[in-house]
């Protein structure tokens, strides 16, 4: 299943309003240049001329007749540079400024989907899903490492430093992710922070609970029709960060170890990262799922192992002494 009618919808009016835009943009200049510079449409209409005055010529054999619509043709192109010069614009500057070159914000180049349309599409989807999650909750600046006890805090200090540089340089390549430790550690708070770093980059990011994302593919096998904000398999595929939050808090079942196994599969085949939290030892996800899983896992993720005491009680205490 891909997206919903809707999504499709709102991308192709997004780019005809793109292209609308350029277009009226592009006409208030030429009609402003033309107004101050009449004497350059003149010339432009004569050039025009010049390809009807030059077939009519070579199906007469007329060589001599070519050779003044030729003379003529190049003076009036010398002309016309000289008034765009003195006017201090190029002719370039006068046609529409699309947003994508390749398919002048028409989606399509030779009936191929554009790049662009293609990313849109999947961002708007994203966009659509996020508005959900708690996206908004967590950045890098509000983790505090003094929640740490010192024999641990250089290592996760350390942690916090490759995660914002994992975040700040973010690409199609980066490494996929398995921050693994106990209950409140921050291991959702760095997935979230690099979720919000790595959308301000304009990226398709999905984040997501592992129970909800097991649920949402398991109810869509008995739906007719796709939300606007629902978990599909093209969309937890397509985006270019997955992170899958609390894995191993799912209802196990023998659908959902193959949900869980054949997402992450199908992104490492297109190799694109993902991040994935959870509580579980890989002895226990190994227990839990299996041990092809955990050896895709072991084989393509960057292991980050949280250490510490539970943040969200140490708050509450500090929150009860202050």
């Amino acid at each position: 299943m891909g997206y919903s009618k809707s999504v499709y919808e709102r991308a192709d009016r997004i780019l005809s309003e793109r292209r609308l835009k350029a277009e009226r943009d592009a006409e208030r200049k030429q009609s402003a240049f033309y107004a101050s510079n009449p004497r350059a449409r003149e010339i432009e209409e004569e050039l025009t001329h010049t390809f009807t005055n030059i077939a009519r010529a070579t199906l007469k054999g007329d060589h001599n007749r070519l050779l003044e619509i030729k003379k003529k043709n190049q003076e009036l192109q010398k002309e016309l540079s000289k008034v765009y010069s003195e006017a201090g614009v190029s002719q370039d500057d006068l046609l529409p400024k699309y947003t994508c070159k390749a398919c002048s914000d028409r989606g399509n180049v030779d009936g191929i989907a554009c790049d662009c349309y293609i990313n849109l599409i999947k961002q708007i989807a994203c966009d659509d899903l996020n508005r959900r999650s708690p996206l908004s909750l967590s950045d890098f600046d509000s983790f505090d490492l003094s929640y740490y006890p010192e024999d641990c805090r250089q290592k996760m200090s350390n942690i916090f430093g490759y995660c914002r540089l994992y975040a700040e340089s973010f690409s199609g390549d980066s490494d996929s992710l398995i921050m693994t430790g106990g209950t409140g550690l921050g291991k959702t708070h760095l997935a979230l922070a690099i979720a919000n770093e790595v959308i301000k980059k304009g990226k398709g990011v999905i984040y997501t609970s592992a129970p909800d994302m097991v649920a949402a593919l398991e109810a869509l096998q008995f739906s007719r029709g796709i939300r606007d904000d629902e978990i599909t398999p093209q969309l937890l595929s397509d985006c270019d960060l997955l992170i899958i939050d609390d894995l191993g808090t799912e209802f196990l079942t023998s659908f959902s170890k193959g949900a869980v196994y054949n997402v992450f599969n199908s992104r490492i085949t297109r190799g694109k990262p993902t991040v994935i939290s959870t509580n579980l030892s890989l002895a226990e996800l190994e227990t839990n799922y299996s041990d092809r899983f955990v050896s895709r896992v072991t084989g393509y993720c960057r292991r980050l192992h949280f250490e510490g005491s539970d943040i969200r009680i140490l708050k509450k205490m500090r929150a009860m002494k202050g």
